[in-house]
Order: structure tokens, then sequence, then C-alpha cells
């Protein structure tokens, strides 16, 4: 289950997987694991098919019914969602 305190890790290490698993010290080792990493990896991936608008609505659906099914509560979903519009906009392409 995804939580604030996952995402928060995650964005600290820009989403660099081998970073967090080089520099990461006791806490953040012990608040995500490598299965919430790629997790998020898939729903930031996904939330930003979605938000170009070439998906279909089933696979946008599916996209919302996951993020609501991995994530502990709507604050968490929000926080995923503007941490997937930050994505984009780092790499333009929004």
């Amino acid at each position: 289950m995804l939580t604030i305190a996952k995402l928060t890790t995650y964005a600290k290490f820009n989403g660099d997987i081998d970073g967090w698993a080089r520099a990461a010290d006791s806490d953040d080792a012990a608040r995500l694991t490598g299965s919430d990493w790629y997790l998020i990896d898939e729903l930031l991936t996904n939330l930003a098919t979605v938000a170009s608008g070439r998906d279909s609505a089933a696979f946008a659906a599916d996209v919302e019914r996951r993020l609501r099914a991995c994530t502990a509560d709507e604050p968490t979903c929000d926080a995923l969602r503007a941490l997937a519009s930050n994505v984009q906009h780092q790499r333009g392409t929004d």
C-alpha cells in the first residue's frame, strides 16, 4: 500500500532507484521496498499515458481503479497525481 511517506522518499531520490539503493539511510530503506518503487514507477507511467490522451477510456478507468486500490487514502492519490504532473513538466511531456 502506497503512502505519503513512501511517495516522499521516492521524490527525495528523484525516482532514481539506484541512488536510493546506494544512499538510503535506515529510515528511507525501511519505509520503501523495491516493489513499492516499481509500483510507483508503473503508476506514474500510466498516469502520464492517461494525461497524454493516448489511451482508451477502459485503460483510464483501469488506471484509476488501480490507483485507488494501491494507495492508502485520497491524499496519497492526490500526491501521486501531483508527482506524475511534476515528472511530466520536468520531462517536457505535458
